[in-house]
Protein backbone atom coordinates (compact mmCIF):
# COMPACT_ATOMS: atom_id res chain seq x y z
CA UNK A 1 0.00 0.00 0.00
CA UNK A 2 1.36 3.45 -0.85
CA UNK A 3 2.09 5.96 1.88
CA UNK A 4 -1.22 7.61 2.76
CA UNK A 5 -1.67 11.31 2.22
CA UNK A 6 -3.22 13.64 4.79
CA UNK A 7 -6.51 13.45 2.89
CA UNK A 8 -6.55 9.66 2.82
CA UNK A 9 -5.84 9.53 6.56
CA UNK A 10 -8.82 11.79 7.18
CA UNK A 11 -10.96 9.45 5.07
CA UNK A 12 -9.53 6.54 7.07
CA UNK A 13 -10.81 8.10 10.28
CA UNK A 14 -14.40 7.95 9.09
CA UNK A 15 -14.25 4.55 7.39
CA UNK A 16 -16.20 2.82 10.22
CA UNK A 17 -19.01 5.28 9.60
CA UNK A 18 -19.12 4.38 5.91
CA UNK A 19 -21.58 1.68 6.85
CA UNK A 20 -24.04 4.37 7.88
CA UNK A 21 -23.48 6.30 4.68
CA UNK A 22 -23.87 3.17 2.59
CA UNK A 23 -27.18 2.32 4.17
CA UNK A 24 -28.44 5.88 3.86
CA UNK A 25 -27.40 6.19 0.22
CA UNK A 26 -28.91 2.87 -0.81
CA UNK A 27 -32.19 3.77 0.90
CA UNK A 28 -32.32 7.21 -0.65
CA UNK A 29 -32.26 8.76 2.82
CA UNK A 30 -31.94 7.97 6.49
CA UNK A 31 -33.13 4.49 7.35
CA UNK A 32 -33.73 2.15 10.28
CA UNK A 33 -34.39 -1.53 10.68
CA UNK A 34 -35.82 -3.73 13.35
CA UNK A 35 -37.50 -1.08 15.51
CA UNK A 36 -40.24 -2.57 17.62
CA UNK A 37 -43.41 -0.87 18.79
CA UNK A 38 -41.56 1.02 21.56
CA UNK A 39 -38.03 2.02 22.45
CA UNK A 40 -38.02 0.17 25.76
CA UNK A 41 -34.81 -1.19 27.24
CA UNK A 42 -33.41 -4.04 25.16
CA UNK A 43 -35.03 -2.94 21.91
CA UNK A 44 -33.02 -1.97 18.85
CA UNK A 45 -33.99 1.68 19.28
CA UNK A 46 -32.92 1.71 22.94
CA UNK A 47 -29.51 0.25 22.08
CA UNK A 48 -28.46 3.44 20.29
CA UNK A 49 -31.03 5.99 21.55
CA UNK A 50 -29.75 5.17 25.02
CA UNK A 51 -26.59 7.14 24.16
CA UNK A 52 -28.49 10.20 22.91
CA UNK A 53 -29.11 13.04 25.43
CA UNK A 54 -32.82 13.40 26.20
CA UNK A 55 -33.03 17.03 25.04
CA UNK A 56 -31.70 16.32 21.54
CA UNK A 57 -34.09 18.04 19.10
CA UNK A 58 -33.43 15.88 16.01
CA UNK A 59 -32.71 12.15 15.89
CA UNK A 60 -32.52 9.67 13.03
CA UNK A 61 -31.75 5.98 13.25
CA UNK A 62 -30.23 3.87 10.51
CA UNK A 63 -30.33 0.13 9.96
CA UNK A 64 -26.97 -1.59 9.72
CA UNK A 65 -28.52 -5.06 9.85
CA UNK A 66 -27.84 -5.83 6.20
CA UNK A 67 -29.16 -9.38 6.57
CA UNK A 68 -32.49 -8.27 8.04
CA UNK A 69 -35.78 -8.65 6.17
CA UNK A 70 -36.34 -4.92 5.66
CA UNK A 71 -32.81 -4.27 4.41
CA UNK A 72 -33.03 -7.26 2.05
CA UNK A 73 -36.34 -5.96 0.70
CA UNK A 74 -34.93 -2.48 0.10
CA UNK A 75 -31.93 -3.84 -1.80
CA UNK A 76 -34.32 -5.87 -3.95
CA UNK A 77 -36.22 -2.67 -4.78
CA UNK A 78 -33.04 -0.64 -5.32
CA UNK A 79 -31.68 -3.13 -7.83
CA UNK A 80 -34.47 -2.16 -10.22
CA UNK A 81 -32.72 1.13 -10.86
CA UNK A 82 -29.62 1.40 -13.07
CA UNK A 83 -28.12 4.09 -10.83
CA UNK A 84 -28.00 1.71 -7.83
CA UNK A 85 -25.40 -0.57 -9.43
CA UNK A 86 -23.22 2.44 -10.25
CA UNK A 87 -23.47 3.75 -6.69
CA UNK A 88 -22.62 0.37 -5.17
CA UNK A 89 -19.52 -0.02 -7.37
CA UNK A 90 -18.31 3.50 -6.52
CA UNK A 91 -18.70 2.91 -2.78
CA UNK A 92 -16.79 -0.38 -2.86
CA UNK A 93 -14.09 1.20 -5.04
CA UNK A 94 -13.67 4.06 -2.55
CA UNK A 95 -13.27 1.57 0.29
CA UNK A 96 -10.84 -0.56 -1.74
CA UNK A 97 -8.61 2.47 -2.36
CA UNK A 98 -8.30 2.75 1.42
CA UNK A 99 -7.43 -0.95 1.72
CA UNK A 100 -10.85 -1.76 3.20
CA UNK A 101 -13.18 -4.55 2.18
CA UNK A 102 -16.87 -4.02 2.91
CA UNK A 103 -17.54 -7.74 3.26
CA UNK A 104 -14.40 -8.69 5.25
CA UNK A 105 -13.53 -5.58 7.27
CA UNK A 106 -16.70 -3.56 7.85
CA UNK A 107 -19.78 -5.74 7.62
CA UNK A 108 -18.71 -8.17 10.41
CA UNK A 109 -18.35 -5.25 12.84
CA UNK A 110 -21.85 -3.89 12.40
CA UNK A 111 -24.64 -4.32 14.90
CA UNK A 112 -28.26 -3.74 13.99
CA UNK A 113 -28.58 0.05 14.06
CA UNK A 114 -26.80 3.38 13.92
CA UNK A 115 -28.05 6.85 14.81
CA UNK A 116 -27.30 10.48 14.11
CA UNK A 117 -28.51 13.36 16.29
CA UNK A 118 -28.09 17.04 16.96
CA UNK A 119 -27.84 17.52 20.71
CA UNK A 120 -28.66 21.23 20.92
CA UNK A 121 -30.91 23.76 19.22
CA UNK A 122 -28.89 26.44 17.37
CA UNK A 123 -28.57 29.84 19.06
CA UNK A 124 -31.08 31.63 16.84
CA UNK A 125 -30.89 34.86 18.83
CA UNK A 126 -27.15 35.25 18.12
CA UNK A 127 -27.71 34.57 14.43
CA UNK A 128 -30.69 36.89 13.88
CA UNK A 129 -29.33 39.80 15.91
CA UNK A 130 -28.86 42.74 13.55
CA UNK A 131 -30.04 40.75 10.53
CA UNK A 132 -31.72 43.84 9.03
CA UNK A 133 -28.84 46.23 9.63
CA UNK A 134 -26.01 43.79 8.91
CA UNK A 135 -27.26 40.96 6.65
CA UNK A 136 -23.73 39.92 5.65
CA UNK A 137 -22.74 39.56 9.28
CA UNK A 138 -25.90 37.58 10.04
CA UNK A 139 -25.10 35.23 7.17
CA UNK A 140 -21.61 34.69 8.52
CA UNK A 141 -22.96 33.99 12.00
CA UNK A 142 -25.46 31.52 10.56
CA UNK A 143 -22.69 29.61 8.77
CA UNK A 144 -20.55 29.63 11.90
CA UNK A 145 -23.46 28.39 14.02
CA UNK A 146 -24.09 25.54 11.57
CA UNK A 147 -20.41 24.55 11.66
CA UNK A 148 -20.38 24.59 15.48
CA UNK A 149 -23.63 22.67 15.85
CA UNK A 150 -22.98 19.69 18.17
CA UNK A 151 -23.53 16.45 16.26
CA UNK A 152 -23.44 12.93 17.63
CA UNK A 153 -23.28 9.60 15.77
CA UNK A 154 -23.70 6.23 17.47
CA UNK A 155 -23.23 2.86 15.78
CA UNK A 156 -24.10 -0.40 17.46
CA UNK A 157 -21.18 -2.85 17.34
CA UNK A 158 -21.65 -6.56 16.76
CA UNK A 159 -21.24 -8.63 19.93
CA UNK A 160 -17.60 -9.20 20.83
CA UNK A 161 -16.25 -6.90 18.08
CA UNK A 162 -15.35 -3.77 20.09
CA UNK A 163 -11.60 -4.58 20.12
CA UNK A 164 -11.62 -4.93 16.33
CA UNK A 165 -13.33 -1.56 16.02
CA UNK A 166 -10.65 0.02 18.23
CA UNK A 167 -7.94 -1.56 16.09
CA UNK A 168 -9.49 -0.24 12.89
CA UNK A 169 -9.76 3.25 14.35
CA UNK A 170 -6.26 3.24 15.83
CA UNK A 171 -4.36 1.54 12.94
CA UNK A 172 -0.88 3.02 13.62
CA UNK A 173 0.31 2.33 10.10
CA UNK A 174 -2.12 4.95 8.81
CA UNK A 175 -1.84 7.58 11.52
CA UNK A 176 -5.08 6.45 13.17
CA UNK A 177 -6.82 7.73 16.27
CA UNK A 178 -4.94 7.72 19.55
CA UNK A 179 -6.37 6.60 22.88
CA UNK A 180 -6.79 9.52 25.29
CA UNK A 181 -7.90 7.50 28.31
CA UNK A 182 -11.01 5.84 29.70
CA UNK A 183 -14.27 7.49 30.72
CA UNK A 184 -17.16 5.73 32.44
CA UNK A 185 -16.13 2.37 30.99
CA UNK A 186 -15.53 3.69 27.46
CA UNK A 187 -12.22 4.04 25.62
CA UNK A 188 -11.78 7.62 24.39
CA UNK A 189 -9.98 8.24 21.07
CA UNK A 190 -9.02 11.37 19.16
CA UNK A 191 -7.20 12.31 15.97
CA UNK A 192 -3.62 13.45 16.71
CA UNK A 193 -4.09 16.57 14.60
CA UNK A 194 -7.60 17.22 15.93
CA UNK A 195 -10.85 17.16 14.01
CA UNK A 196 -12.32 13.91 15.29
CA UNK A 197 -13.39 12.57 18.68
CA UNK A 198 -14.66 9.07 19.35
CA UNK A 199 -15.28 6.48 22.01
CA UNK A 200 -15.75 2.73 21.95
CA UNK A 201 -17.85 0.85 24.50
CA UNK A 202 -18.66 -2.85 24.67
CA UNK A 203 -21.61 -2.36 22.32
CA UNK A 204 -21.21 0.97 20.52
CA UNK A 205 -18.95 3.28 18.57
CA UNK A 206 -19.57 6.94 19.41
CA UNK A 207 -18.35 9.78 17.22
CA UNK A 208 -18.94 13.40 18.19
CA UNK A 209 -18.17 16.85 16.93
CA UNK A 210 -16.21 17.45 20.15
CA UNK A 211 -14.83 15.55 23.12
CA UNK A 212 -17.56 17.11 25.29
CA UNK A 213 -20.30 15.75 23.01
CA UNK A 214 -18.80 12.26 23.16
CA UNK A 215 -18.67 12.36 26.97
CA UNK A 216 -22.24 13.69 27.06
CA UNK A 217 -23.35 10.57 25.17
CA UNK A 218 -21.47 8.27 27.54
CA UNK A 219 -23.01 10.06 30.57
CA UNK A 220 -26.53 9.78 29.12
CA UNK A 221 -26.10 6.02 28.70
CA UNK A 222 -24.52 5.54 32.13
CA UNK A 223 -27.23 7.54 33.93
CA UNK A 224 -30.07 6.06 31.88
CA UNK A 225 -33.70 6.78 32.66
CA UNK A 226 -35.05 10.06 31.37
CA UNK A 227 -31.53 11.44 30.86
CA UNK A 228 -31.34 9.47 27.60
CA UNK A 229 -33.71 9.81 24.66
CA UNK A 230 -34.71 6.14 25.03
CA UNK A 231 -36.25 7.01 28.41
CA UNK A 232 -38.31 10.01 27.24
CA UNK A 233 -42.05 9.27 27.24
CA UNK A 234 -42.76 11.48 24.24
CA UNK A 235 -40.11 9.68 22.18
CA UNK A 236 -41.52 6.29 23.12
CA UNK A 237 -45.10 7.40 22.51
CA UNK A 238 -44.20 8.81 19.08
CA UNK A 239 -42.38 5.76 17.70
CA UNK A 240 -45.02 3.43 19.17
CA UNK A 241 -47.44 4.96 16.65
CA UNK A 242 -45.26 3.94 13.72
CA UNK A 243 -45.51 0.52 12.02
CA UNK A 244 -43.80 -2.21 14.01
CA UNK A 245 -41.62 -3.51 11.19
CA UNK A 246 -39.99 -0.45 9.63
CA UNK A 247 -36.84 0.26 7.71
CA UNK A 248 -36.39 3.88 8.76
CA UNK A 249 -37.21 6.13 11.68
CA UNK A 250 -36.71 9.76 12.64
CA UNK A 251 -37.82 11.82 15.62
CA UNK A 252 -38.10 15.60 15.89
CA UNK A 253 -38.76 17.48 19.13
CA UNK A 254 -40.92 20.27 17.71
CA UNK A 255 -41.15 22.07 21.04
CA UNK A 256 -37.37 22.37 21.44
CA UNK A 257 -36.92 23.41 17.82
CA UNK A 258 -39.73 25.94 18.10
CA UNK A 259 -38.28 27.57 21.18
CA UNK A 260 -34.88 27.85 19.55
CA UNK A 261 -36.21 29.19 16.27
CA UNK A 262 -38.33 31.89 17.93
CA UNK A 263 -35.88 32.89 20.66
CA UNK A 264 -34.27 35.49 18.42
CA UNK A 265 -37.57 36.98 17.22
CA UNK A 266 -39.37 38.35 20.33
CA UNK A 267 -42.37 39.71 18.40
CA UNK A 268 -43.18 36.31 16.88
CA UNK A 269 -42.36 34.50 20.12
CA UNK A 270 -44.86 36.66 22.03
CA UNK A 271 -47.50 36.14 19.32
CA UNK A 272 -47.12 32.37 19.13
CA UNK A 273 -46.60 31.90 22.84
CA UNK A 274 -46.55 28.28 23.88
CA UNK A 275 -48.43 26.97 20.85
CA UNK A 276 -45.44 25.10 19.40
CA UNK A 277 -45.48 21.88 21.37
CA UNK A 278 -45.14 18.16 20.85
CA UNK A 279 -43.04 16.02 18.56
CA UNK A 280 -43.10 14.28 15.19
CA UNK A 281 -41.98 10.79 14.25
CA UNK A 282 -41.44 9.39 10.75
CA UNK A 283 -40.82 5.93 9.35
CA UNK A 284 -39.95 4.25 6.08
CA UNK A 285 -41.05 0.69 5.33
CA UNK A 286 -39.87 -1.39 2.38
CA UNK A 287 -42.57 -3.56 0.81
CA UNK A 288 -42.39 -5.93 -2.16
CA UNK A 289 -44.29 -3.38 -4.27
CA UNK A 290 -42.79 -0.13 -3.02
CA UNK A 291 -41.88 2.16 -0.15
CA UNK A 292 -44.36 3.36 2.46
CA UNK A 293 -43.64 6.45 4.55
CA UNK A 294 -45.58 7.58 7.62
CA UNK A 295 -45.39 10.70 9.77
CA UNK A 296 -47.26 11.20 13.04
CA UNK A 297 -47.65 14.13 15.45
CA UNK A 298 -47.72 13.68 19.23
CA UNK A 299 -48.89 16.21 21.86
CA UNK A 300 -49.50 18.94 19.29
CA UNK A 301 -52.47 21.35 19.28
CA UNK A 302 -55.06 20.98 16.48
CA UNK A 303 -53.74 22.72 13.37
CA UNK A 304 -57.12 23.11 11.64
CA UNK A 305 -60.78 22.34 12.19
CA UNK A 306 -60.80 20.23 9.03
CA UNK A 307 -63.21 17.33 9.34
CA UNK A 308 -62.43 13.81 8.19
CA UNK A 309 -64.57 12.29 5.44
CA UNK A 310 -64.98 9.07 3.47
CA UNK A 311 -63.59 9.63 -0.06
CA UNK A 312 -65.88 8.48 -2.89
CA UNK A 313 -65.06 10.64 -5.91
CA UNK A 314 -62.34 8.19 -7.03
CA UNK A 315 -65.34 6.39 -8.54
CA UNK A 316 -65.80 9.34 -10.92
CA UNK A 317 -62.17 9.90 -11.95
CA UNK A 318 -61.03 7.93 -15.03
CA UNK A 319 -58.69 5.01 -14.33
CA UNK A 320 -55.92 6.66 -16.36
CA UNK A 321 -56.17 10.04 -14.60
CA UNK A 322 -52.82 11.80 -14.45
CA UNK A 323 -53.48 13.07 -10.92
CA UNK A 324 -56.20 13.22 -8.28
CA UNK A 325 -56.50 15.47 -5.24
CA UNK A 326 -59.42 14.86 -2.89
CA UNK A 327 -60.47 17.16 -0.05
CA UNK A 328 -63.60 18.20 1.82
CA UNK A 329 -65.85 21.16 2.68
CA UNK A 330 -64.17 24.03 0.87
CA UNK A 331 -66.92 26.34 2.15
CA UNK A 332 -65.85 25.77 5.77
CA UNK A 333 -62.19 26.40 4.90
CA UNK A 334 -63.03 29.72 3.22
CA UNK A 335 -65.28 30.72 6.11
CA UNK A 336 -62.54 29.98 8.65
CA UNK A 337 -60.01 31.95 6.58
CA UNK A 338 -62.33 34.97 6.45
CA UNK A 339 -63.00 34.82 10.18
CA UNK A 340 -59.28 34.58 10.86
CA UNK A 341 -58.57 37.53 8.54
CA UNK A 342 -61.25 39.63 10.21
CA UNK A 343 -60.14 38.80 13.76
CA UNK A 344 -56.56 39.81 13.04
CA UNK A 345 -57.39 42.91 10.96
CA UNK A 346 -57.80 46.55 11.83
CA UNK A 347 -61.25 48.12 12.07
CA UNK A 348 -60.88 49.66 8.59
CA UNK A 349 -59.79 46.37 7.00
CA UNK A 350 -62.63 44.51 8.72
CA UNK A 351 -65.08 47.07 7.39
CA UNK A 352 -63.73 46.61 3.85
CA UNK A 353 -64.06 42.81 4.12
CA UNK A 354 -67.66 43.15 5.34
CA UNK A 355 -68.46 45.50 2.45
CA UNK A 356 -67.08 43.09 -0.17
CA UNK A 357 -68.96 40.16 1.37
CA UNK A 358 -72.18 42.17 1.40
CA UNK A 359 -71.82 43.19 -2.26
CA UNK A 360 -70.75 39.76 -3.58
CA UNK A 361 -74.29 38.27 -3.74
CA UNK A 362 -75.51 41.26 -5.75
CA UNK A 363 -72.61 41.05 -8.20
CA UNK A 364 -72.63 37.26 -8.60
CA UNK A 365 -76.34 36.64 -8.40
CA UNK A 366 -75.92 33.97 -5.70
CA UNK A 367 -75.92 34.05 -1.92
CA UNK A 368 -73.98 32.27 0.81
CA UNK A 369 -76.44 29.39 0.98
CA UNK A 370 -76.01 28.75 -2.75
CA UNK A 371 -72.21 28.69 -2.47
CA UNK A 372 -72.31 26.50 0.63
CA UNK A 373 -74.54 23.99 -1.19
CA UNK A 374 -72.02 23.94 -4.04
CA UNK A 375 -68.86 23.73 -1.91
CA UNK A 376 -70.03 22.19 1.36
CA UNK A 377 -69.32 18.52 0.61
CA UNK A 378 -66.60 16.32 -0.83
CA UNK A 379 -64.42 17.70 -3.64
CA UNK A 380 -61.73 16.45 -5.99
CA UNK A 381 -59.42 17.99 -8.56
CA UNK A 382 -58.92 15.51 -11.39
CA UNK A 383 -56.20 15.94 -14.02
CA UNK A 384 -56.68 14.02 -17.26
CA UNK A 385 -54.55 13.79 -20.39
CA UNK A 386 -55.06 16.13 -23.31
CA UNK A 387 -53.54 16.73 -26.73
CA UNK A 388 -52.59 20.39 -26.25
CA UNK A 389 -52.83 20.66 -22.46
CA UNK A 390 -54.06 18.50 -19.57
CA UNK A 391 -57.71 18.59 -18.64
CA UNK A 392 -58.31 19.92 -15.12
CA UNK A 393 -61.71 19.32 -13.56
CA UNK A 394 -63.10 20.25 -10.15
CA UNK A 395 -65.70 17.74 -8.97
CA UNK A 396 -68.09 18.98 -6.26
CA UNK A 397 -70.47 16.72 -4.37
CA UNK A 398 -73.35 19.08 -3.70
CA UNK A 399 -76.20 19.02 -1.22
CA UNK A 400 -78.79 19.65 -3.96
CA UNK A 401 -78.10 19.18 -7.66
CA UNK A 402 -80.93 21.43 -8.85
CA UNK A 403 -79.72 24.25 -6.61
CA UNK A 404 -76.15 23.73 -7.88
CA UNK A 405 -77.39 24.03 -11.47
CA UNK A 406 -79.15 27.29 -10.64
CA UNK A 407 -76.01 28.61 -8.89
CA UNK A 408 -73.71 27.79 -11.82
CA UNK A 409 -76.21 29.26 -14.30
CA UNK A 410 -76.27 32.53 -12.36
CA UNK A 411 -72.47 32.60 -12.18
CA UNK A 412 -72.27 31.97 -15.95
CA UNK A 413 -74.37 35.07 -16.53
CA UNK A 414 -72.62 37.26 -13.94
CA UNK A 415 -68.98 36.46 -14.81
CA UNK A 416 -69.02 37.87 -18.39
CA UNK A 417 -70.59 41.08 -17.11
CA UNK A 418 -68.05 41.43 -14.29
CA UNK A 419 -65.11 40.73 -16.60
CA UNK A 420 -66.32 43.25 -19.17
CA UNK A 421 -66.85 45.84 -16.46
CA UNK A 422 -63.66 45.38 -14.47
CA UNK A 423 -61.32 43.48 -16.79
CA UNK A 424 -61.49 45.55 -19.97
CA UNK A 425 -60.88 43.95 -23.36
CA UNK A 426 -58.39 41.43 -21.99
CA UNK A 427 -60.90 40.20 -19.47
CA UNK A 428 -63.79 39.83 -21.89
CA UNK A 429 -65.97 36.75 -21.70
CA UNK A 430 -68.82 35.63 -23.90
CA UNK A 431 -72.11 34.20 -22.72
CA UNK A 432 -72.30 30.46 -22.15
CA UNK A 433 -73.40 28.01 -24.83
CA UNK A 434 -74.66 24.45 -24.59
CA UNK A 435 -72.05 21.68 -24.80
CA UNK A 436 -72.17 17.90 -24.56
CA UNK A 437 -70.26 16.44 -21.61
CA UNK A 438 -70.14 12.74 -22.39
CA UNK A 439 -73.91 12.52 -22.71
CA UNK A 440 -74.68 15.12 -20.04
CA UNK A 441 -75.99 18.57 -21.03
CA UNK A 442 -73.48 21.18 -19.98
CA UNK A 443 -72.49 24.77 -20.59
CA UNK A 444 -69.30 26.30 -21.99
CA UNK A 445 -68.12 29.79 -21.12
CA UNK A 446 -65.44 31.26 -23.43
CA UNK A 447 -62.99 33.57 -21.67
CA UNK A 448 -60.53 35.69 -23.60
CA UNK A 449 -59.19 34.36 -26.89
CA UNK A 450 -58.52 30.73 -26.02
CA UNK A 451 -59.74 30.02 -22.50
CA UNK A 452 -62.82 27.89 -21.80
CA UNK A 453 -64.72 26.95 -18.69
CA UNK A 454 -67.23 24.14 -18.94
CA UNK A 455 -69.63 22.89 -16.31
CA UNK A 456 -72.35 20.37 -15.85
CA UNK A 457 -74.41 18.73 -13.14
CA UNK A 458 -75.51 15.10 -12.92
CA UNK A 459 -77.50 14.12 -9.86
CA UNK A 460 -75.76 15.72 -6.90
CA UNK A 461 -72.38 15.97 -8.67
CA UNK A 462 -71.26 19.23 -10.25
CA UNK A 463 -68.11 19.35 -12.39
CA UNK A 464 -66.27 22.49 -13.54
CA UNK A 465 -63.33 22.12 -15.93
CA UNK A 466 -61.23 23.58 -18.71
CA UNK A 467 -62.26 21.05 -21.37
CA UNK A 468 -65.42 19.22 -22.36
CA UNK A 469 -63.56 15.92 -22.71
CA UNK A 470 -61.99 16.13 -19.26
CA UNK A 471 -65.13 17.32 -17.45
CA UNK A 472 -67.27 14.77 -19.29
CA UNK A 473 -65.01 11.88 -18.31
CA UNK A 474 -65.49 12.81 -14.63
CA UNK A 475 -69.18 13.66 -14.83
CA UNK A 476 -70.08 10.43 -16.66
CA UNK A 477 -67.24 7.89 -16.15
CA UNK A 478 -67.13 4.53 -17.89
CA UNK A 479 -68.29 1.66 -15.72
CA UNK A 480 -65.40 -0.45 -14.44
CA UNK A 481 -62.82 2.01 -15.76
CA UNK A 482 -62.54 4.46 -12.88
CA UNK A 483 -59.63 5.30 -10.60
CA UNK A 484 -61.29 3.25 -7.86
CA UNK A 485 -61.07 0.23 -10.22
CA UNK A 486 -57.37 0.78 -10.99
CA UNK A 487 -55.12 -1.93 -9.50
CA UNK A 488 -52.20 0.50 -9.15
CA UNK A 489 -54.40 2.89 -7.17
CA UNK A 490 -55.85 0.06 -5.08
CA UNK A 491 -52.38 -1.27 -4.24
CA UNK A 492 -51.09 2.19 -3.37
CA UNK A 493 -54.00 2.96 -1.03
CA UNK A 494 -54.02 -0.43 0.67
CA UNK A 495 -54.35 0.17 4.39
CA UNK A 496 -55.84 3.63 3.96
CA UNK A 497 -58.51 4.19 6.66
CA UNK A 498 -62.14 4.84 5.74
CA UNK A 499 -61.94 8.40 7.08
CA UNK A 500 -59.23 10.79 5.84
CA UNK A 501 -58.65 14.53 5.72
CA UNK A 502 -57.29 14.45 2.18
CA UNK A 503 -56.20 12.05 -0.57
CA UNK A 504 -53.72 12.48 -3.42
CA UNK A 505 -52.63 10.26 -6.32
CA UNK A 506 -50.10 10.73 -9.12
CA UNK A 507 -50.02 8.32 -12.08
CA UNK A 508 -46.30 8.39 -12.82
CA UNK A 509 -46.44 6.48 -16.16
CA UNK A 510 -48.96 9.05 -17.45
CA UNK A 511 -46.78 11.88 -16.18
CA UNK A 512 -43.81 10.31 -18.00
CA UNK A 513 -45.79 10.29 -21.25
CA UNK A 514 -46.47 14.00 -20.86
CA UNK A 515 -42.82 14.66 -19.95
CA UNK A 516 -41.58 12.72 -22.98
CA UNK A 517 -43.80 14.81 -25.26
CA UNK A 518 -42.04 17.89 -23.87
CA UNK A 519 -38.57 16.41 -24.50
CA UNK A 520 -37.75 15.68 -20.85
CA UNK A 521 -35.87 12.48 -21.72
CA UNK A 522 -33.78 13.88 -24.52
CA UNK A 523 -30.03 14.31 -24.19
CA UNK A 524 -27.17 12.25 -22.82
CA UNK A 525 -28.80 11.15 -19.54
CA UNK A 526 -32.38 11.00 -20.81
CA UNK A 527 -32.45 7.22 -21.27
CA UNK A 528 -31.28 6.56 -17.71
CA UNK A 529 -33.81 9.02 -16.30
CA UNK A 530 -36.57 7.30 -18.26
CA UNK A 531 -35.40 3.86 -17.09
CA UNK A 532 -35.35 4.94 -13.45
CA UNK A 533 -38.82 6.50 -13.60
CA UNK A 534 -40.26 3.56 -15.53
CA UNK A 535 -40.14 1.49 -12.34
CA UNK A 536 -42.41 3.91 -10.45
CA UNK A 537 -46.07 2.92 -10.82
CA UNK A 538 -47.57 5.79 -8.83
CA UNK A 539 -47.55 7.89 -5.68
CA UNK A 540 -50.42 8.01 -3.19
CA UNK A 541 -50.76 10.10 -0.02
CA UNK A 542 -53.43 10.70 2.59
CA UNK A 543 -53.83 12.32 5.98
CA UNK A 544 -55.84 11.59 9.11
CA UNK A 545 -57.07 13.81 11.92
CA UNK A 546 -57.57 13.04 15.61
CA UNK A 547 -55.42 13.06 18.72
CA UNK A 548 -52.38 12.07 16.66
CA UNK A 549 -52.68 13.39 13.08
CA UNK A 550 -50.83 11.34 10.49
CA UNK A 551 -49.67 11.57 6.90
CA UNK A 552 -48.84 8.48 4.84
CA UNK A 553 -47.16 8.37 1.44
CA UNK A 554 -46.75 5.29 -0.74
CA UNK A 555 -44.28 5.14 -3.63
CA UNK A 556 -45.28 2.22 -5.84
CA UNK A 557 -42.45 0.38 -7.60
CA UNK A 558 -42.56 -2.30 -10.28
CA UNK A 559 -39.95 -4.46 -12.00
Amino acid sequence: MSTPTHGSRRRRYIIPMAAIAAVGAAGGGVVLSGCGSTASAGSIAASVAGYIPASSPVYVQVSTDTTGAQWTQLIDLAQMFPSYGTMEKELKADLAREGISWEKDLRPLLGEAAALATTKVPDTAAVTKGVLTDPAGATGRALAAAADQPVLAVMQIAEGKSDQVKALLADPGNGGLKSTGDYNGATLLAAPAGGMNAAVTADALIIGSSAAVVKQAIDAHATGGDQALSGVFRFNDAIALLPKDVFAMAYVNLEELGKGALSGIPQVENLVGGQITGAAAMSLTAQPDGLRMKAVLVDTPPMTDQKAYTPTLMKNAPADSVAYLGFNRLADTVEQALKSAESSSSADTKKQIDTVLAQAPLLLGVDGADLKNLTGGEHAVVVTGGQAMPGVSLALKTGNGAQATSTLTSLSKAIPVLMSTFGGAKGSAKGSVAVDLNGVKGQKLSIGKSGNVVWGVKGDLAVIGNSAAGAGSVLAPKAGATLADSKAFQDATQGMPDQVTGLAWVNVPKVMTMMAAKGAFAGKDGAERRENLSHVSGIAAWGTQGENPTVEVFLGLKK
